[in-house]
C-alpha cells in the first residue's frame, strides 16, 4: 500500500544548529521547498528554512508551531541578529579567556523574538560558568542560556569539510547520528588503525555507516581459511571483495580464484537468513 505524503507537514532545518524537524502547516498558507517560514519553540521565534515535505511522525515529542510565512522583515530581523550574535561571540571567548574556562565557544544565537542569547560550546568536562554568565547578562542586556553540544553536533552546527573535500555530511545532509565503531573497519575489509578513518571531529567517520548494510552478507559467506568442494575441487576462502561481489579462493595449485556471491548461492554455499539454525540443507554445514 503506497504512503501518501501529507503536504501540510514541512522538514525543516534549523538555522543555528542546522538539524532538521518537521511541523504542520495550518491554515491556507502555501509554502514549498526553499521558502523560510517562523516557527515558535523553546528557544522562541526562529527561522527556518522548509527543505521538503514529510509523513508526519506518530508520538512526536518536538514543540514546534507554525507561525507564519517568513516576511522581508523576518529576514532582514535574521540577518541582523546574526551579525549582532557574531558581537556577542567575542564578548563571550573574551570573558571564557579571562575566567580560563575549558570550552569551545562555537556560535552564539539569538531568535527573532530576541527571548535569549544562546552560546553553543562544546567541552571534554562540565564547565563551571557562573560568573561568565553573570557577566554576559550585564554586558549584553539579555537573558543568557549556555549550551553544550557532543563533538559531532559541534562540527553539524559550525560546518567543516572532511578529508574526502566535501562539506561534512553531518553538516550537510544528515539528520541523526549512527553509532560507528571499530568493529565496522573489520566488516569492510579496512585497515584496524582508526586514526585514518576520524573524521573532524576526532570521531570514527559517519560515512562508513553508509555502506553497513552492503555487509551484513558477511555471516553468510563460508568464513576465510574455510575449505569447500566445488567441481570435485578443493578450495580456500582467502577473502571478500563486497564492492565486486565475489568471494576469492585459492586452489588446489595455491592460484587465487574469485566465485561471485551469486554463483555461490546456486550452490548453497550461501547460509540463508533463516537457516543458521537448521540442520536439513546444505549451507547449514558449511
Amino acid at each position: 500500500m503506497a504512503i501518501s505524503i501529507d503536504l501540510k507537514t514541512a522538514r525543516i532545518r534549523f538555522l543555528d544548529t542546522n538539524k532538521f524537524s518537521d511541523v504542520e502547516i495550518e491554515g491556507d498558507v502555501q509554502v514549498k521547498k526553499g521558502d523560510f517560514i517562523v516557527v515558535e519553540t523553546d528557544k522562541g521565534e526562529e527561522l527556518v528554512l522548509v527543505v521538503g515535505f514529510s509523513v508526519p511522525e506518530e508520538n512526536k515529542t518536538d514543540k514546534i508551531k507554525f507561525l507564519r510565512k517568513a516576511t522581508e522583515k523576518d529576514i532582514k530581523n535574521f540577518d541582523n541578529l546574526e551579525k549582532k550574535a557574531e558581537k556577542f561571540l567575542k564578548v563571550c571567548q573574551e570573558l571564557a579567556e579571562k575566567y580560563k574556562l575549558k570550552m569551545n565557544l562555537l556560535k552564539a544565537y539569538i531568535p527573532l523574538n530576541k527571548t535569549k542569547a544562546i552560546f553553543y560550546y562544546t567541552a571534554e568536562s562540565r564547565v563551571d560558568f557562573r560568573e561568565l554568565v553573570k557577566d554576559l547578562a550585564k554586558k549584553l542586556k539579555m537573558r543568557i542560556e549556555m549550551k553544550q553540544v557532543g563533538v559531532r553536533d559541534g562540527v553539524k552546527l559550525s560546518g567543516a569539510v572532511g578529508m574526502c573535500g566535501n562539506t561534512c555530511c553531518c553538516s550537510l545532509f544528515l539528520d541523526k547520528f549512527e553509532s560507528v565503531g571499530v568493529e565496522i573497519l573489520e566488516e569492510q575489509n579496512l585497515p584496524p588503525t582508526p586514526t585514518k578513518f576520524t573524521g573532524v571531529c576526532g570521531r570514527l567517520m559517519c560515512c562508513l555507516a553508509f555502506e553497513k548494510d552492503n555487509y551484513t552478507i558477511r555471516k553468510n559467506l563460508p568464513e576465510i581459511g574455510q575449505e569447500i568442494v566445488i567441481d570435485n575441487k578443493h578450495y580456500k576462502v582467502k577473502g571478500y571483495d563486497f564492492v565486486k561481489e565475489i568471494v576469492e579462493f585459492y586452489d588446489e595449485e595455491n592460484k587465487v580464484i574469485d566465485f561471485s556471491f551469486d554463483y555461490l548461492d546456486t550452490l548453497n554455499l550461501i547460509k540463508g537468513k533463516d537457516c543458521s539454525s537448521c540442520s536439513s540443507c546444505p549451507s547449514a554445514n558449511i
